[in-house]
């Protein structure tokens, strides 16, 4: 999808933009940001002050500065007057899950002791809605809940360093996991992974969660290094 075409379809929303108000800067920033987690905007496209200020009838400065905390945040990467969405290598990909995987097995330990009645209802909630996906092949909703059930296990912790650290990992992991066809043939043995990490949690098992986990986020890396392809080949 172009990026005249992607911001289009965000501003044929029926949604009202106020261009002098001074949360468009947020405003901008967070469609652009959701563009980019869903694939709406691939990786290597271009976005230029002037294109993105005439799709939301604003002027350059607030689309400025909300293309620049993209950058800051590695969604966005600069070239000459363009902004890129960011491309991962299968390495760099490699190294994010390796990290997640020491995370996210303390976050699901911590979560044991942590986490309350609501709270799971929650998670059994989301693996509903990855099941009803994974059924669909829709990966694209599947990969976006799968971000906030893992988060909601850091979040139940209730430590804000976690939660900041695993929210960067997951957007990273996003802007692949939504452009490869390859996780589509996984999403069915992750939401039985995560039915597995969700039963050890809600037992307070936490050596079993630890356990769950690892094995889950260690799936994805062997198939990762399994692949053999430079990522990213993005479906156009």
């Amino acid at each position: 999808m172009s990026e005249a075409k992607a911001i289009a379809r965000k501003r044929s929303s029926g949604r009202i933009y106020m261009p002098t108000s001074a949360r468009l800067s947020d405003d901008v920033y967070s469609r652009l940001k959701e563009d980019i987690l869903s694939a709406s905007l691939k990786s290597d496209e271009r976005l230029y002050e002037t294109t993105v200020a005439e799709s939301f009838g604003g002027s350059r400065t607030p689309v400025r500065e909300a293309l620049l905390r993209l950058l800051e945040e590695g969604l966005l990467v600069r070239q000459g007057r363009a902004y890129v969405v960011s491309r991962i290598s299968v390495s760099e990909m490699i190294d994010i899950y390796r990290v997640r995987q020491n995370l996210e097995c303390l976050s699901a330990s911590i979560a044991t002791e942590t986490i309350t009645d609501a709270e799971l209802s929650e998670l059994r909630a989301m693996i509903e809605v990855m099941r009803t996906a994974a059924g669909r092949r829709d990966g694209s909703t599947f990969n976006l809940v799968d971000s906030e059930f893992h988060l909601a296990i850091a979040k139940s912790t209730g430590n804000e360093v976690l939660i900041g650290i695993l929210t960067k990992l997951h957007e990273r992991v996003l802007l692949v996991r939504n452009s490869v066809e390859r996780f589509l043939s996984r999403l069915e043995n992750a939401n039985q992974e995560h039915e597995a990490i969700y039963n050890a949690i809600r037992r307070r098992q936490s050596t079993i969660a630890v356990a769950e986990m690892n094995s889950h986020i260690q799936s994805t890396i062997e198939s990762l290094k399994e692949s053999g392809i430079d990522l990213i080949e993005i479906n156009e």
